[in-house]
């Protein structure tokens, strides 16, 4: 009596092979799940930069062409002057405790600058003056605004941001 061998896989062999491949596309998949949560996260957090960043230099340019600066509620808004549609307009930026507003024109309500999802912690504007060696040269006004920002929650987390611009205004009068 012969004995035919077939030509094959065994039970065995394929159970093993099966096991091995289950266990390859688990870390597979896990190490993608990792990966878009982590894209997730680099995106929320490039949006909420983004936004405070676009938003801070809106801020900023106003500034540099404004003129006439005041101080109000001891550095958590300013005011001045600033040209706009052929006529000096009063614009006013405010600190609410929550997001800086925005105000142009002494009739018109405050409007918020920043992403209603960011929480603005802390800003205050300051003017720094300084004075110059020549008399023909009139003083430099800077303005500094620090601001602190969390994010909303990203994957459970709170991301702290910290900002700075200074300002040196392009028109300058003498108040």
């Amino acid at each position: 009596m012969t004995t035919k061998k077939f030509k094959g896989f065994t039970l065995i062999e394929i159970l093993v092979a099966t096991g091995i491949f289950v266990s390859v596309m688990v870390v597979l998949s896990q190490v993608y799940l990792a990966v878009i949560r982590s894209e997730r996260v680099a995106y929320g957090l490039l949006s909420a930069e983004n936004n405070l960043r676009n938003n801070l230099e809106i801020i900023a340019r106003s500034l540099r062409m404004g003129k006439n600066f005041k101080l109000e509620d001891d550095g958590n808004g300013i005011c001045f002057d600033y040209f706009l549609d052929n006529q000096w307009k009063r614009v006013c930026y405010e600190y609410n405790g929550t997001n800086i507003e925005q105000q142009i024109g002494k009739d018109n309500s405050y409007e918020p600058l920043f992403d209603p999802n960011l929480k603005i912690i802390k800003a205050n504007f300051y003017i720094q003056r300084i004075q110059r060696d020549s008399p023909q040269k009139p003083s430099q006004i800077t303005i500094v605004i620090p601001l602190e920002v969390e994010t909303p929650p990203i994957k459970n987390q709170v991301y702290t941001f910290h900002l700075q611009t200074a300002v040196t205004p392009r028109i300058f009068t003498a108040e």
